[in-house]
């Protein structure tokens, strides 16, 4: 209730202040007796307010982004395939997780563990788990599964970046990366405040102010906050989120920008995953199929989530008409709990054919970590080339200690469960699980160079240089240490035809350290090489764009399970991934469109078997009409569908079925107000995420209803 009420109070103060200088603005203008009655002729022409990298995205459609260069650039001059999900096309598709918000996103696979809420799981370009970047820093997890997980609501966009981009964001995987860009003050006054209603008893008030604090607009403020509560299709495993993150942009003078915020969130859920065995969900069980609603752990005990506390400051200064510098500094501090079970999917059923074992772990996570840059660009010209220079150096530091504790727990019937009979084991630090307790400090320092070359108006040519160093520690020590350097690169050409086509090809590198040894000594580090030809058209007369690429990668030093030792690791000596994807965004007429088309081959080297969980064949389709033209301004209805292929279980032995799935909002704004009803899984069907050769499946997102209203004033 305090935490309530200390967002009222906020909330309330913003409003006065925002209204007093509105108030003060009209107070300004003459009274009407005093102007006369014959005003002169003005002429107003009315222009666009220009895209920014990161600024609002017009509609589903952007035309520029920072995620690939760290400069603010077409993305028609960008040599790599980078898709922009804007918070238009996030508010209309009602996503509440990351995953939501990637499912019709090519080269994405967004649906890895289903319901899973432990963490924001997602893979990309041949099954490399997604690196994050927040406003173009690195995320590292934070706690055992995460903890925390990002909200949607707080971003002004989300970028996906297909490919190696360990030049730009460090240490990754060759799949790509996704970056959250946040929400910061606006110039331009805007006010919302939403209220959601949905199945799963889901309860949801959210605002979004914003806009500027003094009459030349030099002091903007911003406020985004959101609390939740609600069920999931999973008994017992209800949902919390309390979520408050002010900022504030401080315009020094026309070439210097600073803006600082503060942010606050509460996560606390119960257990939505089960690892229910593959007999009783896949196949039959003895008794039938395993409740999807079943709760596995146990009420009143069963906890995951925490608290995260984020501030930081981004500074922007123009040293002359060529040269520009900007400074970002974050710091989180985050501690998290979780304490859970999961069916023991090893063992199968028990005698009586009904009942499942059970295992309970738990983990207390306490995480603190600073990332910051210092990055100086410089546009150039040398005859009839235009370069864009970037000289910048970047640092993480951070220290995250765990306590982990596991056991066997009671069994459960699973078709009848009866709770009550698991006493809750006493957990002390004394107690917990070497080897999986202790305290990890790691520090990454990197230093990169990149030139945007622009010769004339056809061609671009991007090459970057980057060289990382990552230093990781124990303690207790355990021989797992890692003190790694490597050099990563990147080239890219594009040629600008006439008709908004652009034809590209590109090489990059990524590079990722590896903790932990086996019996062979310490881990290599893993390596990725990926080579992309693809195609962008723009066309200037018309709101579109549409990408198509193809691509080859290769991957070395994946871990694997030994064959002949269960206790111990290996590195996989190759995996190479090929792929096409196809993608299109805009506005047709009155429709606005996304389309996404993903074909995938890949292929472990070392065993010759498909890599788990990737699909050969994703397909999406989105489409949002107006009926403005038919007489009902304001009026607005979409349709999605998506088709999850089907995917291997990593032997070649397993298959996890395709499934399509059905999506559907419609809309009404009246005045300051808007109505909104969105389905997701509309036709209420059944299906598995995924199904795996350890010998477990994880069930599908049912139908989800939630209505939205929202004021905007």
């Amino acid at each position: 209730m305090a935490s309530h009420h200390r967002l009222s109070l906020l909330t309330a103060a913003i409003l006065q202040a925002t209204s007093c200088v509105a108030l003060a603005q009209t107070a300004d203008r003459p009274p009407a007796a005093d102007r006369g009655t014959e005003l002169p002729e003005v002429r107003v022409r009315a222009t666009a307010v220009r895209e920014t990298a990161t600024g609002p995205v017009t509609g589903y459609r952007a035309t520029r982004s920072a995620t690939a260069t760290k400069t603010d650039t077409p993305l028609q001059e960008v040599p790599q395939s980078v898709s922009v999900i804007g918070a238009e096309q996030i508010r209309d598709q009602n996503a509440q997780t990351l995953q939501e918000v990637l499912r019709y996103t090519a080269g994405v696979t967004a649906d890895v563990y289903g319901l899973d809420n432990r963490g924001d799981w997602f893979m990309m370009r041949g099954g490399s788990e997604g690196s994050i970047l927040l406003d173009g820093l690195r995320l590292p997890l934070t706690g055992y599964y995460g903890v925390v997980r990002n909200e949607p609501y707080a971003f002004e966009r989300i970028e996906v970046l297909r490919g190696p981009a360990s030049v730009m964001s460090g240490e990754n995987g060759p799949g790509g990366v996704v970056n959250l860009v946040s929400k910061r003050p606006q110039a331009q006054p805007q006010r919302e405040i939403q209220v959601q209603l949905g199945n799963h008893d889901h309860k949801q008030l959210a605002a979004d102010l914003t806009g500027p604090l003094n009459e030349d607009a030099t002091l903007l403020y911003r406020l985004v906050a959101l609390t939740r509560d609600s069920g999931t299709q999973v008994q017992y495993a209800d949902m919390e989120r309390q979520y408050v993150a002010p900022s504030l942009t401080w315009q020094a003078a026309p070439g210097t920008r600073l803006t600082a915020y503060l942010q606050y969130q509460r996560d606390r859920s119960g257990n939505t995953e089960g690892f229910f065995p593959l007999e009783g969900t896949l196949h039959p069980g003895p008794q039938g199929k395993i409740p999807l609603e079943r709760f596995v752990s146990e009420p009143g005990w069963d906890t995951y989530g925490g608290r995260r506390w984020r501030l930081g400051y981004e500074l922007e200064h123009r040293l002359n008409d060529q040269w520009t510098l900007r400074h970002h500094l974050r710091h989180d501090d985050v501690e998290g709990k979780l304490r859970s079970m999961y069916a023991d999917y090893t063992t199968g059923f028990l005698a009586d054919d009904r009942s499942l074992g059970r295992l309970w772990y738990a983990t207390d996570d306490d995480s603190r970590i600073t990332n910051g840059d210092l990055l100086l660009e410089g546009r150039l010209r040398a005859g009839d080339v235009q370069h864009t220079l970037l000289l910048g150096v970047d640092v993480m530091r951070s220290r995250m200690s765990r306590l982990y504790w596991a056991g066997a727990a009671t069994p459960l019937d699973v078709y009848t469960p009866v709770y009550g009979r698991f006493t809750p084991p006493a957990l002390s630090a004394d107690s917990a699980l070497p080897g999986s307790s202790g305290t990890t400090r790691t520090r990454q320092y990197g230093l990169l160079l990149q030139d945007q070359m622009k010769f004339g108006q056809r061609w671009v040519v991007v090459a970057g240089l980057r060289r990382d160093r990552v230093k990781t520690e124990l303690s207790p020590s355990t021989n797992q240490d890692v003190n790694e350097q490597a050099w990563t690169k990147n080239l890219g050409v594009v040629y600008l035809a006439d008709h908004g086509w652009a034809p590209y090809a590109s090489y990059g590198e990524s590079f990722q350290p590896v903790p932990g040894f086996n019996k062979s000594g310490s881990f290599k580090p893993k390596r990725g090489k990926q080579v992309e030809l693809g195609v962008k058209w723009e066309p200037t007369d018309a709101r579109m764009s549409a990408t198509a690429a193809v691509y080859t990668a290769k991957e070395t030093n994946r871990t694997m399970p030994d064959p002949a030792d269960p206790t111990n690791q290996l590195q996989r000596g190759e995996v190479a991934v090929k792929g096409l994807e196809l993608s299109f965004t805009g506005r047709v007429q009155s429709w606005e469109l996304i389309g996404a088309f993903t074909r995938t081959h890949t292929r472990d080297k070392a065993t010759d078997t498909r890599l788990p969980n990737v699909p050969e064949h994703n397909a999406s389709l989105w489409a949002v009409h107006h009926f403005a033209a038919m007489g009902v301004p304001g009026a607005k209805a979409g349709f999605g569908v998506r088709r999850l292929g089907k995917t291997s279980d990593g032997s070649d032995t397993l298959s996890t079925p395709a499934v399509t799935l059905f999506d559907a909002m419609v809309s009404l704004e009246r005045g300051n107000w808007t109505y909104a009803l969105n389905a997701t899984n509309l036709t209420d069907k059944t299906y598995f995420a995924a199904c795996l050769d350890r010998g477990d499946c994880w069930y599908g997102t049912k139908r989800k209803l939630v209505g939205t209203v929202s004021y905007r004033f």
